[in-house]
């Protein structure tokens, strides 16, 4: 029976519903479902662990010398090791910064296809097809991968409701300690310094708060920032406000950036070309501020204001306020 294996950050498993979302996929093919993580404490996992539906669990460890955290040599040293030693073929994970830098580069060792952001995976008798935008999301490419060779995707994260698992049988867990090659031991990671956002992650915010070209400068994303702590939101940019220096690119949304998907998408002077949208079309209610009666993000939006974001801005940050004090 063919094998997919899921691989997940420690990290991950916190989150609201990703892990979920790309196990029902795998699922959904019919094969073997195993979950593979890195980690260096099984007591702080079993309980995260036992609510996941797959077959397998895998904990790599890997020796302390290589250093906390582990290089990405060191990881796709041991994801290497994982998919020959357990005959995987296909490997799952989910589209982050993290994934973005491992997943090519393990489908490269193991020789694999390779199938980057998808939103779906179908299983057409021995063949995998792999669903994904391009064009900035104006068109779905369905991407068929040898099925003489093992595959490697990634996944958009997507937040699901958490699904009942298939039997109550517990997970049988298991620790493995790869084999590192030599070569991958060349780097080894002193220190990490890590910048702790303010307020909710932007790639999980309910509530997503962003500018763009629009707003002409850096200081009118304080005002944003003010917005957001209100509604308890998520603060986010286009690519060409994060490209001026306003903002930081870790706040970038579209294409090239992070894919939301919040309850609303407030923007204030985005212009909403494709690649912008790609990385925001998801969200449930779209709402625009733009002064171009134009402007291409209104097609996408559930409601526009066109006005000079100056006048509309801080009345909306007063009416919020009000709204939420009587509340």
């Amino acid at each position: 029976m063919s094998h997919t294996a899921v691989i997940i950050e420690e990290g991950q498993l916190n989150s609201d519903g990703s892990i979920d979302h790309i196990l029902s996929l795998a699922n959904s093919l019919g094969h073997e479902t195993s979950v593979a993580l890195f980690s260096s404490d099984n007591a702080k996992l079993s309980d995260k662990l036992t609510r996941l539906d797959c077959s397998q669990i895998y904990v790599i460890k890997n020796d302390t010398s290589y250093g906390s955290p582990l290089s990405d040599e060191v990881i796709i040293s041991s994801l290497e090791w994982f998919c020959k030693e357990k005959s995987v073929d296909l490997v799952l994970m989910n589209k982050t910064s993290w994934s973005l830098n491992i997943a090519p580069r393990v489908a490269f060792r193991i020789k694999a296809s390779y199938a980057h952001d998808c939103i779906d995976i179908k299983r057409q008798g021995a063949e995998i097809s792999c669903i994904r935008p391009v064009y900035g999301g104006n068109a779905l490419a369905h991407i068929s991968l040898a099925k003489n060779t093992s595959k490697v995707a990634t996944i958009r994260v997507r937040s699901v409701q958490t699904p009942q698992k298939r039997s109550d049988t517990p997970i049988p867990i298991t620790e493995l300690e790869p084999e590192i090659k030599d070569e991958d031991l060349r780097v080894k990671i002193i220190k990490t310094v890590t910048q702790i956002p303010e307020g909710p992650d932007l790639g999980k915010a309910e509530i997503v708060i962003a500018g763009g070209r629009g707003l002409g400068g850096p200081e009118p994303f304080e005002k944003l920032k003010e917005l957001a702590k209100i509604l308890d939101g998520a603060v986010g940019a286009s690519r060409a406000a994060c490209d001026a220096g306003w903002i930081d690119h870790n706040f970038q949304i579209g294409l090239t950036g992070k894919t939301v998907t919040p309850n609303m998408y407030l923007s204030f002077g985005i212009s909403g070309a494709s690649q912008h949208m790609a990385g925001c079309s998801g969200s449930r209610n779209i709402v625009s501020i733009n002064s171009d009666k134009n402007a291409n993000i209104f097609k996408d939006s559930k409601y526009g204001v066109i006005g000079d974001w100056n006048l509309v801005l801080p009345a909306f940050i007063a009416a919020v306020r009000e709204l939420v004090d009587e509340n």
